[in-house]
């Protein structure tokens, strides 16, 4: 199985920037950015890639027909919904594309039975594995790679999403903050995403986990504090109580509460080394520097 035609969907958004970067950067693909046709957002690279647009509801007959020809698709957007991603599955395998990358990019495991207890995102997420795994089943020929990273960790730091504020120094610490787990930055992310298109046979049907690093809390703290030069203040956090607290604001539609649920759920119960299907090897992947990452992030930061 050889892949040359990538479409891409959602090549504007935080990680389909620097997706359609690396699938550019190597120089061996034929790539077609799908956009919505109310879309006002221009992707980068307009002299080497085609942009498409289709309407904005995506009917699957139109779809279907946007994706015929292509070797693959990788969808890099959060849908409203499974069932738009769904579609996306549907129309690739009717149109004879060889391998979906569907929007999975997870903070967590998504196959995790607390994880999907608590995030409905997660097992909406497995809802779309298992149906690409039946079409794998039913279309020769069609096949799936999902991706999981951890949390994104460059992008994450910079939006305090992990829960480290760069501008007031004010760090929330879940436990002792001892418990290490798998991150990666929006570039190893696009890194992996071209080794998969890259490698098709071994990452037929799978759900791969890889990482930048893999590092407790402190360790962030620590790094944060030699690029700064300045001590932080720390408030640490007893993790069931977060959960608890985070829940209940969830269930009311608290789209922060979710957020914070997915952040300390990959914060505890996200490290993926010791895992079977930790893919860093397969994918030809090597670990990023902690300190390297974190300070520039500081530097960029500073910059703004």
């Amino acid at each position: 199985m050889s892949i040359v035609k990538v479409t891409l969907v959602g090549a504007t958004g935080n990680l389909g920037e620097p997706i359609l970067d690396a699938l550019v950067n190597e120089g061996v693909f034929k790539i077609t950015v799908l956009q919505r046709a109310s879309s006002k957002s221009k992707p980068g690279h307009l002299d080497k890639v085609q942009v498409d647009t289709i309407s904005d509801s995506l009917p699957i007959d139109e779809l279907t027909e946007k994706l015929r020809g292509q070797d693959a698709v990788v969808v890099c957007y959060r849908a409203k919904d499974a069932s738009e991603q769904i579609k996306f599955g549907e129309a690739a395998a009717a149109a004879g594309v060889k391998r979906l990358i569907p929007a999975d990019f997870g903070s967590c495991d998504s196959n995790g039975k607390r994880e999907r207890e608590l995030v409905k995102l997660f097992d909406l997420k497995q809802q779309i594995r298992e149906s690409l795994q039946k079409l794998a089943e039913e279309h020769e020929g069609f096949s799936w790679t999902s991706l999981v990273n951890g949390h994104f960790f460059d992008w994450g730091l910079r939006e305090s999403f992990l829960h480290f504020d760069l501008k007031t120094r004010k760090a929330e610490i879940i436990d002792d903050g001892n418990t290490k787990s798998s991150q990666a930055t929006l570039a190893q992310i696009a890194k992996a995403t071209v080794s998969i298109l890259q490698r098709p046979e071994v990452t037929k049907n799978k759900m791969l986990f890889i990482q930048s690093f893999c590092v407790s809390q402190n360790d962030v703290l620590r790094s944060l504090e030699k690029a700064m030069g300045v001590k932080w203040e720390v408030e640490y956090v007893e993790s069931e109580k977060f959960i608890r607290e985070k829940k209940a604001l969830a269930d009311q539609g608290n789209k922060d509460a979710i957020e914070d649920l997915v952040f300390v759920l990959g914060a505890i119960n996200g490290n993926w080394e010791t895992r079977p299907d930790f893919a860093m090897d397969l994918l030809g992947l090597q670990d990023e520097d902690l300190d390297t990452i974190v300070q520039q992030v500081v530097n960029e930061t500073a910059a703004k």
